[in-house]
């Protein structure tokens, strides 16, 4: 899926591109909630299935995480640590952190200012 992709009615568009050959980098625009957590994760799992062992969420272009956007973020990390790969968060906005610290998820993920930073030293 490398490139852009815009699940069918979901009013989020998702990019994606590997930054070296086990390191994708995953970037959402819009929202992720119930409507879109679903196509999120499924353009993560086609990333994985590509070759990608860590993947960075770059964040910077999310408006609103709700809860299943939470989840979807536990359930990738925990996808993630099952294939001896890591997710990590760039670019989180005020929005999505102030959502993560609110529910105390902030503790189960690595942060960082941008998807290039982030992906650095990965592989």
């Amino acid at each position: 899926m490398a490139g852009d992709q815009s699940p069918a009615d979901t009013g989020m568009e998702v990019s994606s591109r590997f930054s070296a050959p086990e390191v994708v980098v995953v970037s959402p625009a819009g929202d992720i909630d119930s409507a879109t957590s679903g196509p999120l994760r499924a353009a993560i799992g086609e990333q994985v299935a590509a070759g990608a062992r860590h993947v960075v969420l770059d964040l910077s272009g999310v408006a609103f995480l709700g809860s299943a956007g939470l989840a979807m973020l536990i359930a990738e990390r925990e996808a993630a640590i099952e294939r001896d790969g890591t997710l990590r968060l760039a670019g989180v906005p005020r929005v999505a952190g102030r959502a993560l610290s609110l529910t105390g998820l902030t503790e189960l993920f690595d942060t960082y200012p941008d998807a290039d930073t982030a992906a650095a030293g990965l592989v």
